[in-house]
């Protein structure tokens, strides 16, 4: 299965960086962008620990292309991040979608949001282990209004989660993390449609990888386990590994207006109640900077 997704970001940054890519910043330097810049659909899951800058706001929207053959709607993941303090962002997201004329229903007979996601997350610094970075986080996602059964699952979700993140001493590009997350489930009169290896229960699990910057490139590695024997009562386990690449393609930047495009592309493989899945997931984003755009500075005088 391959899967082929693009998206849009634009950033307003409170300070200016001179690179928009996580990989780019000494380890001493908190990225402005905070590390769930990384996480990309179907690339890179995992939530990482520092939290977008004071006041930073970044909004995102993902079209899924193979919609365009798959299903009847056209699926929009749009997010919104806003830094709501130095270690705390807010987030707010939703499925949009529309009718694009390709399948059983003519073009924007049909549109709406799906559904509702609402996070927050908060950087704890290292109160538990030296140079160990740590946070903790929630979302709760849930269908809104009486979409069909091809864009939801009919359930809503509560998840918590914390996660630690280490940088090597010795190889201060390669950084090392685990997390712990949950998905408490709770249901709907809306009917839906689950993957095929998706639980239908509550559930916990563990997640583990790494992360190596080699300049443009990041090399991502990811091993999850989760499982409902904790809070259900049924006994199913999902077992996934997923290695992948994000590429920051360089661009032209001038003093006004930075502009960068990422690259990702991953492959898994995931064992569970409906068997053996193996996949792959490409993803393009293009970022921008606004306040850079409309906002223009004074150009600082070479040295």
């Amino acid at each position: 299965m391959l899967t082929v997704a693009s998206g849009l970001t634009a950033a307003e940054e409170t300070v200016p960086a001179p690179n928009v890519g996580t990989g780019l910043y000494p380890a001493t330097h908190q990225n402005p962008l905070g590390d769930d810049e990384l996480v990309l659909e179907e690339v890179f899951h995992s939530h990482l620990p520092t939290t977008l800058i004071k006041y930073g706001l970044r909004l995102s929207i993902h079209p899924h292309l193979g919609d365009w053959q798959n299903k009847d709607r056209m699926r929009l993941t749009t997010s919104l991040r806003y830094g709501l303090t130095e270690n705390c962002e807010i987030s707010v997201g939703s499925n949009l979608y529309f009718s694009h004329g390709h399948g059983d229903i003519r073009a924007f007979d049909d549109y709406g949001a799906a559904n509702l996601r609402l996070g927050t997350k908060l950087n704890l610094g290292q109160p538990l282990f030296s140079g160990w970075e740590t946070a903790v986080g929630i979302d709760y996602e849930f269908p809104t209004d009486h979409p069909a059964p091809e864009l939801t699952d009919g359930l809503r979700h509560l998840r918590p989660y914390i996660t630690f993140s280490h940088r090597l001493k010795s190889r201060p590009n390669l950084r090392i993390f685990l997390g712990f997350h949950g998905d408490n489930i709770s249901r709907t009169s809306l009917p839906g449609e689950f993957g095929k290896n998706a639980f239908r229960e509550s559930s916990a699990g563990i997640t583990g990888g790494w992360v190596i910057d080699r300049g443009n490139l990041h090399y991502t590695f990811e091993a999850s386990f989760d499982s409902t024997r904790l809070f259900s009562r049924t006994e199913e386990d999902i077992y996934t590994i997923r290695p992948g690449v994000l590429w920051e393609i360089p661009t032209r930047r001038d003093h006004q207006v930075r502009s960068n495009w990422v690259v990702g592309f991953a492959v898994s493989d995931t064992f569970g109640p409906g068997g053996n899945s193996v996949g792959a997931s490409f993803k393009l984003r293009y970022s921008s900077d606004l306040k850079q755009r409309f906002h223009r500075a004074p150009i600082a005088p070479a040295p």
